[in-house]
């Protein structure tokens, strides 16, 4: 991770870690790199629903016009319907104007480039670099402002059209997290033959993943049960990721979609590779079952834009992580909620099974996951500090062979991350809570 940006481009709280000075700084040496590679060019920008949407918006626009691009403004819409649309506008780049599953007080900027791609690392340096300190100076021909609010039904379409099995007599509830899948959904799901039921698609500006989405799945699970349906779907802010429940209300995380759609293209011989890109975060459980289906796991770092540069460069079509983020290279460069959730019924389907068999596709392994506060500043010297990683190291030794456990900096959220799995649950508790404890205690001791 670098100054400013993280694993997922640039955010946190407005006003605070992301100021209106910093975004108009983040535009203007994203398009003083924009022009060293083509005097006349243009971005496109979009935002999910937060109420700091403009004045980042205009902060950013002015950044762009004072180094000499142009712009355009395509409204709220996924961080994915950015990506399909920047090489169909001619756009040079684009950028997300979101803070995808985090409150209202945050937000955030992701920039992507030709091909719907997220900046590689040394290109978000290069960008660091003429942030600060700012010495560039403002363009002799300055750039232009524009609208274009219809853009996002090219991308409504082009979802519509990637749907492979059509869903027929099927009860489907859809929590929209009162955010971008507010503007999408409805139009995408509600042309198929299903009892399609919307929910929390009523932003506010404030209200984006409050008690909704894909980060409170006890509400899509209450309504689900409610509504008596047989499948729920869940997106979180920017609708990159979905999550989902069965009729039941049990959850249906990343992993459970994956293993379904790993084994639907194997079954079209679409596979390629017979590999599936999931990440270190994912279960034990689906690496298991994926290899009694003779289906090879590779594990990329946490962050989508890591397992899809495993994926292009090795060649492989589906990858992706347990919180949901689905990446289908045949159809889309990014992780998108909405593709997901309709190419899940689509191998649903195909595959003649039911929401209670894709929660039940594998037996995952015990986990334990907890979330240790702590400051960039805590994060980087605490996981630099060779006392915390003997403690580490110490406990995976007393684990070995017996599971698994992985501590990290998160790159999106202020906390160290700490993973604990195996086939005994209680040993799994033990262990996760002394390291909590450790992590804790190092914090202490370090600040």
């Amino acid at each position: 991770m670098g100054r400013y940006f993280g694993t997922d481009g640039i955010r946190g709280v407005v006003h605070k870690a992301l100021t209106h000075e910093l975004a108009f700084r983040c535009g203007a040496a994203c398009g003083y790199l924009l022009k060293k590679e083509n005097d006349r060019c243009k971005v496109i920008i979009g935002s999910d629903t937060r109420a700091s949407k403009d004045l980042l918006l205009g902060a950013l626009v002015t950044g762009f016009c004072y180094a000499g691009v142009d712009v355009e403004h395509i409204g709220v819409l996924p961080t994915p319907a950015l990506a399909f649309l920047i090489d169909r506008m001619g756009a040079a780049a684009g950028v997300m104007i979101s803070a995808s599953h985090n409150p209202y007080e945050y937000n955030g900027l992701k920039i992507m480039a030709k091909g719907g791609i997220k900046l590689p690392d040394e290109k978000e340096a290069e960008v660091e670099r003429l942030m600060e300190p700012f010495t560039l100076l403002p363009a002799a021909r300055p750039g232009q402002f524009s609208y274009n609010l219809k853009a996002k039904d090219f991308y409504c379409e082009h979802i519509k059209q990637a749907c492979e099995e059509q869903p027929e007599r099927i009860k489907v509830v859809f929590d929209c997290s009162n955010g971008a899948a507010s503007e999408t959904a409805e139009r995408i799901f509600g042309s198929f033959n299903i009892d399609a039921r919307f929910y929390h698609n009523r932003p506010d500006g404030f209200n984006i993943n409050e008690g909704c989405g894909s980060m409170h799945m006890e509400e899509l699970a209450r309504l689900v049960k409610r509504e008596g349906a047989d499948l729920g779907f869940a997106f979180d802010g920017d609708a990159d990721r979905c999550l989902a429940c069965d009729r039941l209300g049990r959850p249906i995380d990343g992993d459970c979609i994956l293993a379904v759609l790993a084994l639907y293209l194997k079954q079209k011989n679409r596979l390629k590779k017979n590999t599936l890109v999931a990440t270190v975060m994912s279960n034990l459980g689906l690496m298991e079952r994926m290899n009694k289906e003779g289906i090879n796991v590779p594990t990329a770092k946490v962050g989508d834009r890591y397992v899809l540069e495993e994926m292009l460069e090795q060649g492989y079509i589906l990858g992706g992580e347990h919180s949901g983020h689905i990446i289908f290279l045949e159809k889309a460069t990014t992780g998108d909620g909405q593709l997901t959730a309709l190419m899940l019924l689509s191998a649903m389907k195909a595959l003649g099974i039911s929401g209670e068999e894709v929660h039940d596709i594998f037996t995952p392994f015990p986990q334990a996951q907890i979330n240790v506060l702590a400051d960039d500043l805590q994060k980087r010297k605490l996981m630099a500090d060779e006392v915390f990683l003997k403690d580490v190291r110490k406990a995976e030794s007393s684990f070995a062979e017996r599971g698994r456990i992985l501590v990290r900096a998160s790159g999106t959220e202020p906390f160290i991350r700490i993973l604990v799995e195996g086939p005994e649950k209680t040993a799994v508790q033990e262990v996760a809570r002394a390291l909590e404890e450790s992590t804790k205690i190092r914090l202490s001791q370090l600040f």
